[in-house]
């Protein structure tokens, strides 16, 4: 079920995490390493008291092979130092070199800091410069400050690494899941506006937190926004999945879910098709049960000998061919007798007579008998025939708690329909 990958969004956030310390090393190393080592070029612009703290120090890092441990002690006075500008953004380079050479991430994000803060950073680099000041709080586990400086970097246009994720991260990483479902849904109602493609991987990860943290009404629309941008097989598995374990329905409304499920490929565990199984009723919709069974033993899920599937097997059997013999009858007794609408429609769904079907769960629902269940299979009827836009006005009108079940048939028409 959906609960084994989980993770992925942890993982994703470990992986920029790495990206970043790799690529800040490179750029640290190489594109910042002139200013430190050239005090003279910019003594013009310093004060004397900050050159006489920050040269000794240049000094020693001038030599690549120089001991970092050896200016710990210094740095801090640099800093203090450092009030005009300039002095700001060449103390925050120190401390860039400084924590690059030495593998530690407090200098790093000291130095970026006070760059930025010198307002010194070339307007086109001010983007990048904040998305490695929002990846070092994050590695700091100081969620709030990385959120700001990842945003910062949003606003000013850092496109390389799409931000977003790792936004989203520091919401559920300081407890707020409610804060980074709702920034998820802004982003991808932000990129849906402008005609974007909304991240895959940040729903898949606002659907993992929703899972993790019980959030029905939140699971609901970011299941529905990752099936609507992206409808992969594997993304109708776990948001159905994520869906029909984190509601509680009844066995009818469970059925109909299940039956979503089983039209996407999503069915995938013994718990699943027993569930159908009984919810069904072998007794009344045998064809269909048939159909599942056999689906679950081609999965592994039942063993010919077993006793359930023997017990369910027997039943079937005995039943199938008397249900296809007496559909004729059970529609014209249900055409006769209203009451019995929703029951033939069953029935009838159930040796794929899909057109008929739909005639009694229009019946039964114009009549009042068990209107939500007849509303909703008459919606699912509609989609096994094609008629997608007919269906999804049917499925509009469901309500109460079957009304989640309809959304997501109602989604797989859209899905359909192209």
């Amino acid at each position: 079920m959906f609960r084994t990958t989980s993770t992925a969004p942890r993982k994703t956030v470990k992986s920029l995490v790495s990206a970043f310390a790799m690529t800040l090393a490179l750029a640290g190393g190489a594109a910042v390493s002139n200013a430190a080592y050239a005090p003279a070029a910019s003594a013009q612009s310093m004060s004397k008291a900050f050159t006489s703290v920050y040269n000794p120090v240049v000094e020693v890092l001038a030599d690549e092979t120089a001991d970092v441990s050896t200016v710990a002690g210094q740095l801090p006075a640099v800093v203090a130092a450092a009030s005009k500008p300039d002095e700001m953004f060449a103390a925050g380079n120190l401390l860039l070199i400084a924590g690059n050479r030495g593998q530690n991430p407090a200098w790093q994000r000291q130095g970026i800091e006070l760059q930025l803060r010198s307002g010194k950073v070339p307007a086109e680099s001010v983007g990048q410069f904040q998305w490695f000041l929002g990846n070092l709080a994050f590695q700091a586990e100081d969620y709030a400050a990385a959120r700001t400086a990842l945003m910062a970097a949003e606003e000013a246009g850092w496109t390389q690494d799409d931000p977003s994720e790792l936004i989203a991260a520091t919401y559920f990483e300081s407890g707020d899941a409610q804060g980074g479902i709702d920034y998820i849904m802004a982003k991808a109602a932000e990129r849906q506006a402008s005609g974007g493609d909304v991240p895959e991987r940040l729903l898949l990860q606002g659907l993992a937190s929703a899972y993790r943290t019980d959030s029905t009404d939140a699971a609901t629309q970011i299941s529905l926004a990752l099936v609507g941008a992206h409808p992969t097989a594997e993304n109708w598995k776990n948001t159905l999945q994520v869906i029909n374990a984190l509601y509680p329905l009844e066995p009818q409304e469970q059925l109909d879910l299940l039956r979503l499920m089983r039209e996407t490929g999503a069915m995938s565990n013994r718990v699943e098709f027993v569930r159908y199984i009984e919810a069904a009723d072998p007794r009344i919709m045998s064809n269909e049960v048939n159909d599942v069974l056999n689906e679950g033993r081609s999965m592994g899920e039942f063993q010919s000998g077993e006793e359930y599937y023997t017990e369910v097997n027997n039943v079937v059997q005995a039943r199938m061919a008397s249900d296809r013999r007496e559909a004729d009858s059970i529609f014209a007794e249900a055409q006769a007798d209203v009451s019995q609408a929703l029951t033939a429609g069953d029935v009838l769904y159930s040796l794929d007579d899909f057109a008929r079907a739909e005639q009694m769960y229009a019946s039964a629902a114009q009549a009042g008998v068990n209107t939500q269940a007849a509303l909703t299979r008459l919606g699912i009827a509609q989609v096994k025939q094609g008629k997608y836009a007919e269906a999804q006005q049917t499925l509009a009108r469901v309500t109460g708690a079957r009304s989640v079940v309809a959304k997501f048939w109602s989604a797989y028409a859209a899905s359909k329909a192209g």
